[in-house]
């Protein structure tokens, strides 16, 4: 169902949108606190709840600027895909609530996030920690946008073989990669980077210290971690087909890969 660009930062439909959708799927939402009144959902099916190693993470909203990835993730869900129960999965569908709702990048306290996750000062932080406590993922995805480049790339940190190429092939039939040499102060070869080793260094020298959630996960959960990002001048409509396609072809790399 597209998302009217006049309700994409309406917060309280989304959210009750996915309580719907979680019903019909039989997952377990809970909240992982409150901000500002407005309550923060973690999903989890069984083998989740279960501590099963393995299987999938996903966040959107972290940046409340960055509207397309948490309704992509929301119609992706909505569409039952079969990962939900072959795989052990954690949701997060809007970290930061307050700024989509304000259409911000910023936390109700003036944080980005994705440079806090480190930070226990922050409520939202530290309930997630505890719940990530012990769990190990084969593979985390976190979606975001940009709103200074004009086509899809790709941060990749990983043990395994790179599966970036791969994915970014099939998003960039419904948005081109970006063609810069250089994002943000790393270099890019056709809309991606991959890094395996000195992920420390990286934070220390061009992050400010400041650990964003794909570099913690990937530290201390899993084994790839992935930031797709769509540029957020593109229209809104394209911008979520692209993350659908990335959550689609990453959900099947997952589950072939606990195939083989």
């Amino acid at each position: 169902m597209p998302i009217p660009p006049q309700s994409a930062h309406d917060y309280p439909s989304l959210l009750k949108r996915w309580k719907k959708a979680v019903c019909e799927t039989g997952l377990e939402l809970e909240t992982l606190c409150e901000a500002e009144g407005y309550s923060v959902p973690v999903i989890r099916n069984r083998r989740a709840l279960n501590g099963e190693a393995g299987g999938l993470y996903i966040s959107a909203g972290v940046h409340g600027d960055e509207c397309a990835p948490v309704w992509s993730l929301l119609e992706w869900f909505e569409s039952k895909p079969e990962i939900l129960s072959r795989l052990p999965v954690m949701l997060f569908p809007c970290l930061n609530p307050v700024g989509l709702t304000l259409n911000t990048r910023l936390n109700e306290t003036g944080h980005d996030l994705n440079r806090s996750f480190t930070d226990t000062r922050l409520e939202v932080i530290t309930s997630w920690q505890k719940v990530l406590e012990g769990c190990r993922f084969d593979l985390s995805l976190n979606l975001h946008e940009d709103y200074d480049t004009r086509g899809i790339y790709l941060y990749e940190l990983t043990r395994r073989e790179s599966c970036g190429d791969l994915l970014l092939s099939a998003c960039e039939e419904v948005i081109p990669r970006e063609l810069a040499s250089e994002i943000d102060g790393s270099p890019f070869d056709r809309g991606l980077i991959v890094r395996t080793s000195e992920i420390e260094e990286l934070v220390a020298e061009q992050l400010g210290g400041g650990y964003p959630e794909a570099i913690l996960l990937f530290l201390k959960h899993c084994e790839t971690s992935l930031t797709f990002e769509t540029p957020s001048e593109a229209g809104l409509e394209l911008r979520i087909k692209a993350h659908r396609v990335f959550l689609e072809r990453a959900a099947s790399l997952a589950t072939k890969r606990a195939d083989a």
